[in-house]
């Protein structure tokens, strides 16, 4: 009897805990957590070097970041250079051979990489005076010497033609000439005879004029005090001369009044690779950027419950997954869909692409998916915290593009203050895929005809590796062309 009023009890009070644990209805968010984000200390040396300093003595390690506030540049018919010149900068100084600084490097456990806007060096805190040493050599006084170009230009032309059988390679470089335009900094391709075309004179003087302490920023971070980092900087960086940098002048991007269809041929492929892309004028800061940040995110921007990948994988088994990109930019941003489908999905998938994107601008979203993109974007906020490096950027971010000194303060509040509305207007303000640049990299003569359904004029235009037009463009006479709509 005991036993038997026992059990009862128990599932009385299983009962009433199910009842109040009603999991159909998600709890009501509360309010954006509190966050302590790291401080850091900023100093400038007479030469205008911009120092940042964020302490974090966990660990006996230091790590250096020098990085140029410059415009990108155009290189044209030697494309390619300025990112060689950042290569090679490592290869040799008047003061020692590539070998002597990879052997001196490797002794004491150290990373120095270089770049073309930049060096980043660490080590164990007992040998950052040698780091600082060879850091120092390498920016100031790099010789570029011939035969460590001549193997970069063999290996990056090999790359080339690896590349050339990429259908994603492919995708990118026509996007990348569409968007933007091949005079372009952000438009041009590196080609094998781009490469041709650069020497020794040209890296040497991408160094001589834009490596410059006055347009660049020195992060440290790591186990050190402020009053060491100032004695550091002035003594290796100090002498560092100061010059006038060069400026950069652009041409206008182009801009397409209906859709821009593209096709480039791969040929033996059975898949495709689609891309719906275009310009979007957003810049890192923006009172726009987090809330088209979150919109995006709902659409496709990376995890197992966005639009896209459930509606291109899970509903339509069209693809392993699809995603989308908005990208913010000094300059000009951009934002992209893309997938990898089947060949003969190749249309049916472009259009569950651009339906979704419609169905951002006509629908307002769930709260239920809202707040599990804010919950995503909080924890992903809060757990990036937990590396220094972070908040180095952050000061970096606040200082290269002038935002507000709580900006980051103030970042998980104004991700928990967008709203459903919020999200649909970004998505009418900044996806525009009646002038999108629609892509497919596939079997060209499987796909032409039906991605001829995506343009008003039935035109199609064929682009090889480089974003050049091939001859053989296909339009419709009677100028008709299939409506895109979703079809349940």
């Amino acid at each position: 009897m005991k036993n038997i009023l026992s059990v009862i009890l128990l599932s009385l009070f299983t009962t009433v805990l199910m009842a109040q644990l009603n999991r159909s209805t998600p709890p009501e968010a509360g309010k954006a957590p509190k966050i302590n984000i790291g401080e850091y200390q900023k100093f400038t040396l007479k030469n205008g070097l911009q120092v940042f300093v964020v302490e974090d003595h966990k660990l006996p390690i230091v790590s250096y970041s020098l990085t140029l506030n410059i415009d990108p540049i155009y290189e044209g018919k030697a494309a390619g250079y300025t990112s060689l010149a950042g290569e090679l900068m490592r290869s040799g100084t008047s003061n020692r051979k590539k070998t002597e600084i990879d052997e001196a490097i490797d002794f004491i456990g150290a990373t120095l990489n270089t770049y073309s806007k930049g060096i980043y060096a660490s080590s164990l805190t007992k040998h950052n005076q040698t780091l600082l040493e060879l850091m120092a050599d390498v920016l100031m006084n790099p010789t570029f010497p011939q035969e460590e170009l001549d193997k970069s230009l063999k290996q990056m032309e090999t790359a080339i033609q690896a590349e050339k059988n990429e259908p994603s390679s492919i995708a990118k470089n026509i996007a990348s000439v569409l968007r933007y335009g091949k005079e372009d900094p952000y438009g041009e391709i590196v080609t094998e005879e781009s490469l041709n075309n650069i020497n020794i004179d040209l890296l040497k003087n991408y160094h001589k004029n834009y490596f410059r302490p006055n347009v660049a920023y020195l992060v440290i971070v790591g186990d050190i005090n402020i009053k060491e980092a100032k004695k550091q900087a002035k003594k290796y960086f100090g002498t560092w001369k100061r010059a006038d940098v060069p400026k950069q002048q652009y041409s206008n991007w182009p801009s397409y009044d209906t859709p821009k269809v593209a096709i480039a041929n791969r040929d033996g492929s059975n898949q495709s690779v689609i891309l719906v892309t275009h310009t979007v004028p957003l810049t890192p800061g923006h009172p726009d950027a987090i809330k088209a940040t979150v919109m995006n995110q709902i659409l496709g921007g990376g995890s197992f419950n966005t639009r896209l990948f459930q509606n291109l994988r899970e509903d339509k088994a069209y693809t392993y997954g699809s995603y989308s990109r908005l990208s913010t930019d000094k300059r000009i941003g951009y934002f992209s869909a893309s997938a990898q489908v089947r060949t003969s999905v190749t249309d049916s998938a472009l259009n569950e692409i651009i339906y979704e994107i419609n169905r951002m601008q006509k629908e307002l979203v769930s709260d239920n998916d809202l707040q599990l993109i804010k919950n995503m974007m909080t924890g992903s906020f809060s757990r990036s915290l937990e590396d220094p490096q972070t908040i180095a950027n952050f000061a970096l971010n606040i200082e290269r593009y002038n935002l507000p000194s709580d900006y980051y303060h103030t970042y998980l509040e104004q991700v928990a203050a967008v709203t459903a509305e919020d999200v649909k207007q970004m998505a009418i303000k900044y996806l525009k895929p009646e002038q999108a640049i629609i892509i497919a990299v596939g079997q060209a003569d499987k796909i032409e005809e039906s991605m001829r359904s995506f343009s008003p004029e039935g035109k199609v235009t064929r682009y090889d590796y480089y974003g050049n037009e091939v001859k053989g463009t296909i339009e419709v006479t009677d100028k008709t062309a299939i409506e895109i709509n979703h079809d349940n």
